[in-house]
């Protein structure tokens, strides 16, 4: 059968959620690191390109994200490093309506 992510996605999501995944440090709450003056640092990671290339700015980018990441959780905050924001809307127009083009439609 054909694999449908409505059927799974809002229960993992909803697991996800309970389990705290979404917490900036899962060893301390919220209500707790707010109560100690320790702000959340949180740092959304984008999504693989569309197109599939990965360069030396990936590896910069996600280098210096770890670093920021360590050196606020070293000073005591909860840190958040959240995967899957989009960061390259226009390159990835641009190569779905390539893919739409050779398939011989359009937007």
């Amino acid at each position: 059968g054909k694999y449908d992510p409505a059927l799974f996605e809002s229960s993992i999501y909803k697991w996800w959620e309970n389990e705290g995944c979404f917490e900036p440090d899962a060893k301390r709450s919220r209500v707790k690191a707010e109560a100690e003056d320790k702000k959340p640092y949180v740092l959304p990671m984008p999504p693989p390109n569309v197109t599939g290339r990965l360069h030396m700015g990936h590896a910069i980018f996600v280098a210096l994200q770890d670093v920021l990441a360590r050196f606020h959780r070293m000073r005591g905050r909860p840190v958040l490093w959240l995967p899957g924001t989009d960061h390259a809307g226009i390159a990835t127009q641009l190569q779905v309506e390539k893919a739409l083009i050779a398939e011989g439609t359009s937007r």
